[in-house]
């Protein structure tokens, strides 16, 4: 999901909701989601939208892998996309682990996502994408656990992080951690996203340590890092905002 006109991620990320629950006056952003992206997935795919997005991806990927390249083995780590949309990000990161799922509740973006994959000769052994809102259900994804879950640019999509993350940590290894790169609170609390993506994004402030610190713990993850990696500028408002990423490990 590049950058475009219409685009959710003023700040040009191409990632979407992907999880149960309501948000706030019992706004459903799951659903809002689901159908914006669906509509809007070939858009996303090609042209200067497109360049954006992967530019963007392989900042955040990059981010992580300096921060923590110990978790990065093209020869025995298996990953999770979470939130994968078309793929852009699951398309740096293959390059750097085994495997990788990506998983999204949008039919359309999935299915681009494993055009691409195909198009580009990765086997599905390889690369590959499901449609499906996970639960944490012992039979999701036919038991995969994985050594990493990545979810680039979606958490200010989820209503309750909260359960995000635990759904998350059911699916980790032992041993096995959660990274997730996102935009971080501004120090005065002001909204960062515009008014026309509100019903879309339930955390319009973004997100900050301690929130996101929180989360982690209660969903029984150790080892909490969180680091400020680099600013851009939000799309369409053109205020810069400071990216993060973050890492939680599922205890062995």
């Amino acid at each position: 999901m590049a950058d475009h006109a219409h685009h959710p991620h003023p700040d040009g990320q191409e990632h979407i909701h992907t999880t149960q629950g309501h948000g706030e006056h019992d706004h459903d952003f799951a659903a809002a989601n689901r159908a914006f992206f669906d509509k809007h997935a070939h858009e996303h795919s090609h042209g200067h939208d497109d360049a954006h997005g992967r530019e963007r991806a392989v900042k955040q990927v990059n981010a992580l892998r300096k921060a923590w390249p110990e978790l990065f083995d093209e020869d025995s780590t298996v990953a999770m996309d979470y939130a994968c949309g078309i793929g852009l990000v699951s398309q740096q990161l293959c390059q750097y682990v085994k495997s990788v799922v990506g998983v999204d509740i949008s039919q359309a973006s999935v299915d681009l996502y494993n055009a691409q994959a195909s198009n580009q000769g990765l086997d599905p052994d390889e690369m590959r994408a499901v449609c499906t809102e996970l639960k944490g259900e012992p039979d999701e994804l036919d038991g995969l656990k994985f050594d990493i879950i990545v979810c680039c640019a979606s958490y200010h999509h989820f209503p309750s992080i909260s359960d995000t993350t635990r759904i998350l940590a059911s699916f980790l290894k032992p041993g096995g951690s959660l990274l997730v790169a996102d935009i971080k609170a501004a120090g005065d609390g002001r909204e960062l996203f515009p008014a026309t993506h509100h019903h879309l994004v339930p955390h319009k402030h973004g997100l900050s340590e301690d929130a996101v610190r929180v989360v982690f713990e209660v969903a029984g993850l150790v080892g909490f890092d969180m680091r400020d990696v680099f600013k851009a500028k939000m799309r369409p408002t053109g205020e810069e905002v400071q990216w993060f990423v973050v890492r939680g490990v599922k205890p062995t």
